[in-house]
């Protein structure tokens, strides 16, 4: 059984029909691409899965629960975390403050901030941790808004990480990277199918080969096809609509 299921799902915007009875599944530990060209649905369909908008038809399950009808913070708690295009972080905070605001808010401890840290050494181990696991152990101390481009990134999945999602939407994470910063997200995304499946919505053609096991492409709000990567990378209606062949001999 799949971890993560969209079934029909349907959202129209007057005469426009934005998602077109789209199906998609992903499995655990898996990574899904999700690509098409600009205008073909993506964003609107990433917004219902995680419900920032509601589907006019169809459903969202996860592990097996229907979540169509929860709004965001009930899909987070039942295990589904996002990060989105436009990098979310409190950027006058350093790095572990914002760590320490995720953890509590995972973990429903009260947001006092003038307890002794001896009361709250659990949260400030569990920042520990999830600073070690994204690589930005070195910057605790560090103003968010200060990190270069790729760390607030970084830090932006970190935050989605201390929700210990099942499955972690991540939308266009290499956005604005240059080629060094993009090759640590990729080995940060790639390190994540340990623990959780992700759908990853991304532009940056070799990262997606690189990374996925299974690639949905969204023309026009409908799936036009699904496959492994050198099924898709071979698909010569996916080369005319979108990849094009030069896209599609990158090396994965």
């Amino acid at each position: 059984m799949s971890l993560f299921q969209v079934q029909g799902l349907v959202k129209r915007f007057g005469g426009l029909l934005a998602t077109d009875h789209v199906d998609l599944s992903v499995a655990h530990g898996e990574i899904h691409a999700l690509i098409g060209p600009n205008g073909a649905g993506k964003t609107t369909l990433v917004h219902q899965i995680s419900g920032l908008l509601a589907p006019d038809a169809g459903r969202v399950l996860l592990d097996g629960d229907d979540i169509t009808a929860l709004p965001m913070h009930r899909r987070v708690a039942k295990g589904l975390s996002r990060c989105f295009q436009v990098t979310r972080i409190f950027p006058a905070q350093t790095v572990r403050d914002n760590l320490l605001l995720a953890v509590q808010a995972h973990s429903g401890s009260s947001f006092r901030f003038l307890q002794p840290r001896s009361q709250a050494h659990g949260l400030y181990e569990a920042a520990d941790r999830l600073a070690e696991r994204v690589g930005l152990q070195g910057c605790m101390d560090g103003i968010a808004g200060a990190l270069p481009h790729g760390a607030q990134r970084t830090l932006d999945v970190a935050l989605a990480l201390a929700c210990a999602p099942k499955l972690l939407l991540l939308d266009e994470p290499m956005a604005g990277m240059g080629p060094e910063e993009s090759q640590q997200m990729v080995q940060l995304i790639d390190s994540l199918r340990q623990d959780m499946a992700v759908l990853l919505i991304e532009h940056d053609m070799e990262a997606v080969f690189r990374l996925a096991d299974r690639i949905s492409v969204l023309v026009y709000g409908r799936v036009l096809t699904a496959g492994t990567p050198h099924e898709i990378r071979s698909n010569a209606e996916v080369q005319a609509v979108y990849l094009g062949t030069e896209t599609l001999e990158a090396t994965p």
